[in-house]
């Protein structure tokens, strides 16, 4: 912040040597507060132990080299990694061998069991037209059979008993004399007897298989049939479970093959982790993410480094940008696209162009606890062309170009005083000294609007005017900008 030394005079005077003097000139006046600020890269690569496991540094480029696309970095070896991945091809193997065995036995299952059904379908098939047989040709068949023995055997009982009936009125005519003798007579009706067994056997069939063996059958055949749709419904029951129990038995084994070989797979990747290519150009710094006074982590080959430690960070160089603070007495001020000037304490002959890209919404929360009654917002500067031999951390003074006044009044700063309420200069006329009023406009380090009070050629005092002998003359330092001027450098560095 510029600090104004304002002297207050409290009459004007005359005669005498008054100091030097500057002229109230009309033209350009450039607004603009300049603030010390920090090259850093936009985007850069944090290289680190990504593995799970503890690494040995084997290889490692310097700090400070500037590295290519795909150039090498820092290689790492691990014991831990290389017999994990062995292992873990080892469990690989046995899960793949285990689902391609459970793969054939479900298929072999579904075959053996769809075979099973089908054969069970098939014996419902059969039961069924053993029924329809029976119903439309057997039973017919034998019941015809029957009424033909008892038709046979009434005829042949009919015959019987009328050769009998012949025979007993052949010898009871007396002019035939007896021609049948008694024992021919008695096998006649032994014969009819015998005929009418038969006759009756054969009705005693037909009856009982009306009323037994047909209705027996009938009932054989339909427990038949139920018992094969019963068959058949635990045949298909079981080729259920069974493809069931077997498509889950194979999705298991599937999945521990799977899980094994991505985590194969994850191994793999872990091993081509040990070696760290840049992703882009850039400088190589070493960077452990800790302060000095936390950090034990040592970055040197054959150093180990535990999982996930941060080791250095690859700035990318086409991305530089400079980190400055503001006051937040011009924040208001400042916007994306301010124009900015830049020179670096590195590059004392190197002067740069660029402009704000971004303003930050809140102060910087760091600078709020060391210091609480000052309050700084970050904004970053991009450059408008990039320039070979710069690097992150280098210090550089930017200029914020506010606005840039086309026609106006101006003094010097020193030319400006104070007193109380009370904005004036020294105004220099005919050899004599008199306070002037002034209304102020915007201001810079070095120059101030004048709005009114003052016209162009006026010739003011740069500095009180000497004492005169008999007056008395204060001096009160004061800090800021004179009241009535804006606040045009409340950020600006001292």
């Amino acid at each position: 912040m510029v600090l104004l030394v304002v002297w207050v005079s409290v009459r004007a005077t005359s005669g005498g040597t008054m100091g030097p003097t500057a002229v109230v000139d009309r033209g350009p006046l450039i607004v603009s507060v300049t603030e010390a600020g920090e090259l850093e890269a936009e985007r850069q690569k944090i290289i680190s132990n990504e593995l799970s496991w503890p690494v040995i540094i084997r290889e490692l480029v310097d700090e400070g080299t500037l590295v290519k696309e795909g150039d090498t970095i820092i290689e790492f070896e691990c014991k831990e990694l290389l017999d994990a991945i062995a292992q873990q091809e080892i469990h690989v193997t046995q899960a793949r061998n285990s689902h391609t065995q459970a793969s054939q036995d479900l298929e072999l299952t579904r075959k053996e069991t769809a075979n099973a059904v089908a054969k069970a379908k098939q014996a419902v098939i059969d039961a069924n037209l053993d029924e329809k047989k029976y119903l439309e040709r057997e039973f017919a068949i034998t019941r015809s059979q029957k009424n033909a023995e008892i038709a046979l055997a009434e005829g042949n009982l009919t015959l019987a008993e009328a050769k009998l009936e012949f025979m007993n009125k052949a010898n009871a005519d007396p002019e035939l004399e007896e021609p049948y003798s008694a024992n021919e007579i008695e096998a006649q009706k032994i014969e009819v007897d015998r005929l009418k067994l038969e006759h009756e056997k054969a009705t005693s069939e037909l009856e009982m298989l009306d009323t037994y063996d047909h209705p027996r059958r009938l009932r054989d055949l339909k427990t038949g049939i139920s018992d094969a749709q019963m068959a058949l419904e635990r045949a298909e029951l079981e080729h259920r479970n069974k493809i069931l129990i077997g498509e889950a038995d194979t999705q298991a084994k599937k999945h521990t093959f799977d899980m094994r070989k991505e985590k194969l797979t994850e191994y793999r990747e872990d091993e081509k982790k040990l070696v760290v290519k840049a992703e882009k150009a850039g400088l190589v710094v070493y960077d452990t993410g800790r302060r000095h006074w936390q950090s034990q982590v040592r970055i040197a080959v054959g150093e180990k480094i535990t999982p996930k430690q941060q080791l250095m960070v690859i700035p990318e160089m086409e991305t530089l940008q400079i980190k400055t603070k503001v006051y937040e007495a011009v924040i208001d001020q400042v916007t994306a696209g301010v124009p900015a000037h830049i020179s670096l304490d590195a590059k004392p002959g190197l002067r740069l162009t660029g402009k704000v890209t971004k303003v930050a919404p809140l102060p910087d929360s760091q600078n709020r606890w060391l210091n609480p009654g000052v309050k700084v917002f970050d904004v970053i500067v991009k450059l408008d062309e990039p320039i070979e031999g710069l690097k992150p951390g280098m210090t550089a003074q930017v200029e914020l170009v506010l606005a840039e006044l086309a026609d106006v009044l101006s003094l010097p700063v020193a030319a400006i005083f104070t007193e109380q309420d009370k904005t004036f200069c020294y105004r220099v006329n005919s050899g004599r000294c008199e306070e002037a009023p002034v209304k102020l406009g915007r201001m810079n380090d070095r120059r101030v609007e004048i709005v009114s009070g003052l016209k162009e050629g006026d010739k003011v005092l740069l500095s009180p005017p000497p004492e005169m002998p008999g007056e008395e003359r204060e001096e009160a330092p004061e800090a800021g900008p004179p009241p009535g001027a804006e606040a045009d450098l409340e950020g600006a560095s001292p």
